[in-house]
């Protein structure tokens, strides 16, 4: 069997290390491993390839790629290879779910600390060397968490990890899931469909946004949703820049309708440094570094590896993509 490896990023530090695929040579010697290093290489070798481990299956190569059976995803989100035709195919997607779930969720924990306790006005004048006591806590806008209300607006494993640990902060953990019928994780008080997101966010000190890019979601929060907030509530993104309406959030956010956000992702990355979330004071950036961790690699290298054995012995895999879903 053809195994075609691209695990490859713009980023550097999203690029598989090399040694990784020699360790899958040495415990699957019995495929052919067909390693890739650029988008051009992967393109080039789909054609070959039974199973894919990769973020890319380019929609114009796909119809050549008549071998492809399965593709591992390297990441959770898999929107940009639903198009229609992998969709209606019989290929199997999996995807990274759950790996990065806890460093997110302590990112979510931190930056929502930071604004609260209004960290990132101390870390601008520290570099200005100003004694900031009367701005920080003056202005009356420090917070404790403990007792405020957390909405997680997509209540997967990210979402679920970071109702856990709002939980343990004392905070009420409201959610949004598609599918209310599932049983509750630990420290979610109420659960709400999807329809029912302005009900979340009129309640909500925090709102995290962890759902899927799909149809559905794509300018999830906009206008709308925006004034439904409390004006002292915190936004984090940490799922998509598609879910949220840009020009409705820097103006809600300029005019102090919200509190503060502290945003992961965006619409176009790298930001664009003319962009107006940078010159805000209320916004905390991160560069899409929300799921870093001391080492990624190994284990999903290690759910890869596992998904193999699965596949070659006709057994359930892990993390199947629902498609026509999304996710």
């Amino acid at each position: 069997m053809n195994v075609l490896v691209g695990v490859i990023a713009d980023a550097a530090v999203w690029v598989l290390p090399p040694s990784y695929v020699d360790q899958l040579r040495r415990e699957f010697p019995h495929h052919t491993f067909l390693d890739a290093w650029d988008r051009e290489a992967i393109r080039r070798l789909l054609p070959q390839a039974d199973v894919a481990f990769t973020p890319y299956i380019d929609r114009d190569v796909f119809p050549a790629a008549t071998r492809l059976r399965w593709v591992q995803a390297v990441a959770v989100g898999v929107g940009s290879m639903l198009y229609p035709e992998m969709v209606a195919s019989s290929v199997v997607v999996t995807n990274a779910r759950g790996i990065r779930a806890r460093a997110m969720a302590e990112h979510v924990l931190g930056v929502t600390l930071a604004l609260a306790r209004r960290l990132h006005i101390a870390v601008r004048r520290q570099a200005e060397r100003v004694w900031a006591q009367t701005e920080i806590e003056g202005s009356l806008a420090v917070r404790t968490l403990e007792g405020r209300t957390l909405g997680v607006v997509g209540l997967g494993a990210i979402g679920g990890e970071v109702a856990r640990l709002g939980a343990a902060f004392g905070m009420r953990v409201v959610a949004i899931r598609r599918r209310v019928d599932r049983p509750r994780p630990d420290g979610v008080a109420d659960v709400l469909p999807p329809e029912r997101l302005l009900d979340l966010l009129r309640q909500s000190d925090v709102v995290v946004l962890s759902p899927p890019l799909t149809g559905g979601t794509r300018g999830l929060v906009g206008r709308a949703e925006l004034a439904a907030m409390k004006r002292d509530a915190i936004l984090v993104n940490i799922g998509r820049g598609k879910l949220v309406d840009d020009a409705a959030l820097v103006e809600a956010l300029g005019e102090g309708r919200i509190g503060g956000a502290a945003l992961d992702v965006f619409t176009h990355e790298p930001l664009d440094p003319a962009s107006p979330y940078w010159d805000l004071p209320n916004v905390l950036i991160t560069p899409h570094t929300s799921g870093a961790m001391e080492d990624y690699w190994t284990p999903l290298v290690a759910l890869f590896a596992e998904n193999l054995r699965r596949f070659e012995a006709g057994e359930p895999m892990l993390n199947v993509v629902d498609k026509q879903a999304g996710y």
